[in-house]
């Protein structure tokens, strides 16, 4: 493309008949790459719109994912169209802070449970001032909880990390994770003696009444987690 480009500008200066034969067709060339650049440019603030719509917040590893370079991000914050969050982290002008979002963010081994997956899945009202979380046995969890001084951290066997973990949107609408309810009704009752005794029966009577319930899964959970008896028990009275 360069050459073809080179070649027309020199037949353009040594050949003033050429000039006018061959100008219009270069100004097509030169509107055409710039349409092209365009449309490029309009198809990833498009795909950058779409992802907004779905979180908002964007890592610069999410953002080239789909087709933002960092160069693009910076822009915007000079603009004022994002706000840089921290290095390499931004959110979309005058969001609102979802703390759920920022406590997850680049935190792939964090997943939310007890109170706060109960509040996420709709089962309990209290917003949380504590932040529940599980991660699996080993993982330092210190950074996470020298910058969220309001983190209860709960520590997971891997063998049992993963059971039950589910994509759901904060409030807000971020996507983070959470255990699903029947993972959730496992760990209350593994915990109840440190759980509010209001939540536990909320949790409890909210789960058996609900027409959402899986029974079946409860029950592969609570034999995993070794209290299949005791499940069994409150599905007697529930």
């Amino acid at each position: 493309m360069m050459n073809c480009l080179i070649c027309c500008t020199i037949i353009v200066v040594i050949n003033g008949y050429t000039l006018g034969k061959y100008l219009p067709s270069l100004q097509i060339l030169f509107n055409n790459l710039q349409l092209k650049r365009k449309c490029k440019e309009g198809d990833r603030m498009n795909s950058l719109e779409k992802y907004f719509l779905e979180s908002n917040i964007i890592t610069n590893k999410q953002a080239e994912e789909i087709g933002i370079k960092r160069h693009i991000l910076a822009s915007l914050v000079q603009k004022g169209e994002l706000e840089r969050v921290k290095n390499g982290v931004y959110k979309k002008k005058d969001a609102v802070d979802d703390d759920f979002a920022a406590i997850s963010l680049n935190n792939e081994q964090v997943v939310f449970s007890f109170h706060t997956a109960l509040y996420l899945l709709g089962f309990s009202d209290r917003t949380p001032n504590v932040f529940h979380i599980s991660v699996p046995q080993g993982y330092n969890a210190g950074h996470i909880k020298r910058k969220f001084p309001n983190i209860k951290v709960h520590y997971v066997k891997r063998d049992f990390f993963h059971l039950g973990a589910i994509k759901i949107k904060t409030p807000i609408g971020s996507p983070v994770k959470c255990y699903n309810m029947e993972r959730c009704i496992c760990d209350i009752v593994l915990e109840r003696k440190s759980i509010d005794k209001q939540i536990f029966i909320d949790a409890m009577t909210g789960y058996f009444k609900s027409k959402d319930k899986n029974i079946r899964n409860l029950i592969k959970y609570s034999r995993i987690l070794g209290i299949e008896d005791e499940i069994r028990k409150y599905m007697e009275v529930l």
